[in-house]
Order: structure tokens, then C-alpha cells, then sequence
């Protein structure tokens, strides 16, 4: 399932809307004064704010476009993205790349890695 997929954000309201509907049911039985009620009742109140903050990441990923994939929201995607040429809306803004740059660490340049 891509990261962007409509089927990954379903997953993710889903598993949102249960884990809100098993706090509401529980809710009673974990009432008790005792330490293991106290950690049902911090636990389900977390994943259920959990699930509720990955429904909103994916949305707002999905509007903006920060992350395609899986490799690039884990960092596992090391290559640079370049800019190609593309028109977007009714007439068009026209975008080219240029050039790429490479930054180092601490915001230093850096030399472009070997292509072979």
C-alpha cells in the first residue's frame, strides 16, 4: 500500500474510530482505583490520540505532498530530488530545473556524489 494511497488512510480512520469506541466500552471496567485500571486507561487514551494524530499527519501529507513513500518518510530514499520540467493548472506556470545543489553537514557545501 503506497503511503499516499486512499487505502491507507482509511486503515488509519478506522483503526481511529475502534480504538474510540473500545476506550467508550472499556471505560467502566477500567473505573477501578487500582494500578492496572490507571495504565488501561492512560494506555487506551494514547493509542486512541495516537491514531488520531496519524489520521491527521496522512491528511495533511496527502494535501501537501511532504512524503511519497514509505522510503522517503523512514529516510531511506538518499538520492537528491531534482525538478524536471512540468506545467501545472489551466495555463500553465512553467517550472525547469536549473541545476542541483549539495549541502553537507552543518549547512556547508559539499561535493556531488559519483555517478557511474
Amino acid at each position: 500500500m503506497e503511503l499516499t494511497s486512499k487505502k491507507v488512510l482509511l486503515l488509519a480512520v478506522l483503526s481511529a474510530a475502534a480504538l474510540f469506541v473500545l476506550t467508550v466500552w472499556l471505560w467502566p471496567r477500567l473505573s477501578k482505583r487500582s494500578w492496572r485500571s490507571v495504565l488501561g486507561r492512560v494506555g487506551l487514551l494514547l493509542a486512541t490520540q495516537l491514531a488520531i494524530f496519524l489520521v491527521i499527519g496522512l491528511c495533511v501529507n496527502q494535501s501537501i505532498g511532504a512524503y511519497a513513500t514509505w522510503a522517503d518518510l523512514f529516510g531511506e530514499n538518499k538520492k537528491p530530488g531534482t525538478v524536471t520540467h512540468y506545467k501545472t493548472g489551466p495555463n500553465g506556470t512553467e517550472l525547469k530545473a536549473l541545476g542541483t545543489a549539495y549541502e553537507g553537514p552543518a549547512g556547508t557545501p559539499a561535493k556531488a556524489p559519483h555517478r557511474s
